[in-house]
């Protein structure tokens, strides 16, 4: 098969894959660079592809994040966040640097949420790729980001913590599920001596199509090996680059909202928020007894509401999902299954658009447990469709 012919058949199928889920898309979903990324992901499979688009369109719907916008404003806890998105590379891929050496990993990953992580993870997606068709309409585009992370004064004691390793695990798994061929290459610098460890756990979560793109170098061989594709103008000196910033320091703290290794303050992390719905007149104190399931039914009347909820639970944790059922007398399926949630750790919230009319059911799950029963508080309130704060 010739060029032309090959080109001609993968116009055919990003065709094809429009055609089939054209009423589920926005319009900036259909253009083609879009498309054939689910399409190359399954190997020009049309019917694969089909299937792992929808899951990604329920998987955003379900949690909101496609409603995310400009006007989205990211939790202050992400402001102790070190990244910043740098230029291009040669071929006018998004280029951004993450410096996790001087963030706070312990404290992020104890002040958000594991659905305001992914929120804020796709809100800075989205901001990239908008700049980037602004910025170069009239030149080179390629639909993939190159990162690169500087590790300098990373923490050993700050990533071995639980709730680290579940918000790293939450976002490099949903990032290949929901983003497919948007990786072009990771590069790692400054690594630590322990990194060894990290990267042989990573092996075991991630696909080679991500693995085969990250890449370690010496802060030494980094003019070299980035310089072959990035203007070394447009990153830090600390990690190979010839950015610095006014007073000469190489780390280019300026890029950054945050002054480096700055701590996320106490006050913003999610255990202090403990007690807050023991204090609030709306909220529901229960007792989920061993072996039981406890259902919170929400009628909802006005397609495209948006259910919200809060909840803890004291000593132990609890398995938590979603149903919907259409009336009474309807059987319950399943929105997002239900999963053991350390809702005694740290208190969770989470929302969903609710799109169809009818009964939508919170299910707190201890029929696990047949030793412990479960100590439940818990709010839930609906916002009408003009008020969606994501809308």
């Amino acid at each position: 098969m010739d060029a032309l012919e090959y080109e001609e058949q993968e116009s055919s199928a990003v065709q094809t894959l429009r055609e089939k889920v054209a009423d589920l898309l926005t319009e900036e979903q259909k253009e083609d660079f879009f498309l054939k990324k689910w399409l190359m992901a399954q190997n020009f499979d049309i019917d694969k592809a089909e299937s792992m688009l929808k899951q990604h369109l329920k998987f955003m719907r379900t949690r909101g994040l496609d409603k995310i916008d400009e006007n989205y404003i990211p939790p202050k806890a992400a402001d102790y966040f070190h990244t910043r998105m740098l230029g291009y590379d040669t071929e006018g891929s998004v280029v951004r640097i993450l410096h996790l050496g001087a963030t706070d990993i312990r404290g992020l990953a104890l002040s958000l949420s594991k659905i305001d992580a992914l929120r804020f993870a796709t809100y800075v997606l989205l901001c990239d790729g908008r700049r980037q068709r602004k910025e170069r309409a009239n030149d080179i585009i390629c639909h993939r980001q190159v990162y690169i992370f500087d590790l300098a004064g990373l923490n050993w004691t700050s990533i071995i913590q639980r709730a680290v390793i579940e918000r790293t695990y939450t976002l490099l798994t949903n990032y290949e599920k929901n983003h497919p061929e948007s990786l072009k290459c990771v590069y790692i610098i400054n690594a630590p001596s322990f990194f060894n460890f990290i990267y042989s756990w990573l092996k075991t979560i991630l696909p080679e199509s991500i693995l085969s793109k990250v890449h370690l170098i010496s802060k030494e061989n980094a003019p070299e090996v980035l310089g072959k594709h990035i203007d070394l103008s447009i990153f830090p000196a600390s990690v190979g680059g010839k950015m610095v910033d006014a007073n000469g320091d190489p780390d280019c703290p300026s890029l950054y909202k945050m002054p480096l290794n700055a701590p996320v303050p106490e006050s913003l992390m999610l255990y202090n928020q403990f007690g807050v719905l023991d204090n609030d007149s709306l909220a529901i104190k229960v007792v989920v007894e061993c072996g039981a399931v406890h259902k919170v039914e929400t009628l909802i009347s006005e397609p495209n509401s948006f259910l919200q909820w809060d909840y803890q639970t004291v000593n132990f944790d609890i398995c938590f999902g979603l149903s919907f059922k259409k009336d009474q007398d309807s059987e319950s399926k399943p929105i997002l299954p239900a999963r053991r949630v350390d809702s005694h750790r740290i208190p969770e919230s989470g929302s969903f658009t609710c799109e169809e009319t009818g009964i939508y059911e919170l299910v707190f799950d201890n029929s696990y447990s047949w030793l412990t029963k479960k100590e439940l508080v818990y709010k839930v309130s609906i916002v009408p469709p003009e008020k969606n704060p994501y809308e």
